[in-house]
C-alpha cells in the first residue's frame, strides 16, 4: 500500500469507536454497520469517544493497511451521534481538515468544481 495516496472514496464512522478494535473487529463494523464491503479500497476512518485517536483502515491489492492518529495537541473536531445514519462520505479536503485538528466543516471552504466540458 501507497501510504501518500488518498482513495477517492472516504467514510467516517459517526459512532464512536473502541481505539482496542483491530482490524478484524473493524471490518466486520463497515459489514454490519455500515453495510459495506471493507475490501472495497475505500479508506474507512473511526474516531475515539474522546476525539483524541482516529483510526483509518483501509484495503489495497493484497492486504490490510490501518493507521493510529493520535495529535501532539487537543483532539480532533469531530461530534459523534447515535441517531441517522451510521457512516458519512467525506472529501479528501475534510480528512486533511481533521487530520489537522481543525473542522472539517469549513463555511468559508470554496466548494469544489467539476470540469464538464473544457475550453
Amino acid at each position: 500500500m501507497n501510504p501518500f495516496t488518498t482513495p477517492d472514496r472516504l467514510f467516517i464512522s459517526r459512532r464512536p469507536q473502541d481505539m482496542r478494535a483491530g482490524i478484524q473487529r473493524l471490518a466486520a463494523v463497515i459489514t454490519t454497520d455500515f453495510c459495506m464491503d471493507p475490501t472495497d479500497g475505500a479508506l474507512y476512518c473511526f474516531v475515539s469517544r474522546d476525539c483524541e485517536k482516529m483510526k483509518l483502515l483501509r484495503f489495497e491489492t493484497n492486504g490490510w493497511c490501518m493507521y493510529y492518529v493520535r495529535l501532539a495537541e487537543g483532539g480532533f473536531r469531530w461530534i459523534h451521534t447515535e441517531e441517522g445514519e451510521v457512516s458519512l462520505q467525506i472529501e479528501r479536503r475534510q480528512l486533511i481538515w481533521l487530520l489537522d485538528g481543525i473542522d472539517f466543516e469549513q463555511p468559508k471552504a470554496p466548494v469544489p468544481v467539476t470540469a464538464k466540458v473544457l475550453l
